[in-house]
């Protein structure tokens, strides 16, 4: 089970369980279950990091608007759109995100469609209990 605790500092610490596995020269680390559904969540970790940063840059005005950023970045409009809306997902589903604890089902592909800005909504639109 992973675990993850919010520091002082506003950093996150995330404890992943590994196993250790002996083999014939000596002994390896290998990915626990729950490491190996983390992975699968690495792309849309990073989308919402994304997400998260390029919504800053506009409220902090280093770009007027989307269209801009995206020219900035030599992005698609609409793909900078979509990530940007990733920024609006609830601390819950994001924590799930980040322990990789968010069911299979849901993946970079189902988040980039629209879903709810309120967050008990998007619980009730992702299947989350």
């Amino acid at each position: 089970m992973n675990v993850s605790e919010v520091m002082p500092n506003g950093n996150v610490c995330i404890i992943v369980p590994i196993n250790f596995k002996k083999t014939r020269t000596g002994s390896v680390i290998t990915k626990a279950e729950s490491m190996k559904a983390l992975q699968n969540q690495i792309p849309l970790i990073a989308a919402i990091a994304d997400g998260i940063q390029w919504q800053q840059w506009i409220d902090d005005g280093l770009f007027k608007n989307v269209t801009e950023l995206a020219a900035h970045l030599g992005r698609d409009r609409a793909r900078v759109s979509h990530t940007l809306q990733l920024a609006l997902l609830s601390p819950e589903i994001i924590h799930l995100v980040i322990i990789g604890a968010l069911p299979n089902h849901i993946t970079l592909r189902i988040v980039n469609r629209s879903f709810p800005a309120d967050w008990e909504e998007q619980k009730k639109f992702f299947g989350i209990k």
